[in-house]
């Protein structure tokens, strides 16, 4: 169990507060909480410890209108946390949905079209760039 006895000398708890990435959600104590993402953002570098896996296999990351104003997006895709490169592709999938050009290293590799995990011990980085805009 953490902290151990030892480690309580140095550790200290602290609270913090989570706001989603898309859309608006009520609080613990029914307030409204506004998420990470807002009007005006152009550009999303996304690092949060493997999460980012969940936001854009979401059915919000497919939609054009939940990244608002953002043109460029990066971040970095943990195959240490997701090897399947099924899961990957749906990712990416959704990012291309939502009107964005994406480019990593090994675009069009002979991982990208079988149903393998990732054999390789690094992750990669996730470039992308909006090319079209309906709204």
């Amino acid at each position: 169990k953490l902290p151990s006895e030892s480690q309580k000398a140095f550790l200290e708890r602290i609270s913090v507060k989570c706001v989603p990435f898309f859309g608006f959600r009520k609080g613990e104590e029914n307030e409204i909480v506004k998420p990470a993402l807002v009007p005006g953002v152009t550009f999303v570098k996304l690092d949060c410890e493997g999460s980012e896996i969940d936001i854009l296999l979401s059915h919000a990351a497919s939609q054009e209108s939940s990244w608002l104003d953002v043109t460029h997006f990066v971040m970095e895709w943990s195959f240490t946390k997701e090897r399947r490169g099924s899961v990957f592709r749906t990712a990416m999938s959704n990012l291309r949905e939502a009107g964005f050009e994406v480019f990593y290293q090994g675009m069009g590799s002979w991982w990208e079209a079988a149903n393998v995990m990732w054999p390789y011990p690094n992750d990669l980085i996730v470039f992308a760039k909006k090319i079209k805009q309906t709204h």
